[in-house]
């Protein structure tokens, strides 16, 4: 279950800290779809950024999930 950090060019950091959800083992996933990474939360919300105002994406996974 991974904590996702993106970097922005403007020197912003978007946290995504996981978190978990009631009732499931329901986590935040991070994807990449043509010119954007997408962060998609416990509870299946989509946010997209644009690649090009990104500067580093990270992703760290829990204990046990590697």
């Amino acid at each position: 279950m991974p904590s996702i950090k993106i970097y922005m060019k403007d020197g912003t950091i978007k946290n995504f800290p996981h978190e978990g959800r009631p009732g499931g083992s329901y986590t935040k996933l991070v994807y990449y779809q043509g010119n954007f990474v997408i962060v998609k939360d416990e509870y299946g919300i989509d946010i997209a950024y644009p690649s090009q105002d990104i500067k580093r994406v990270e992703v760290t996974p829990s204990r046990g999930s590697f």
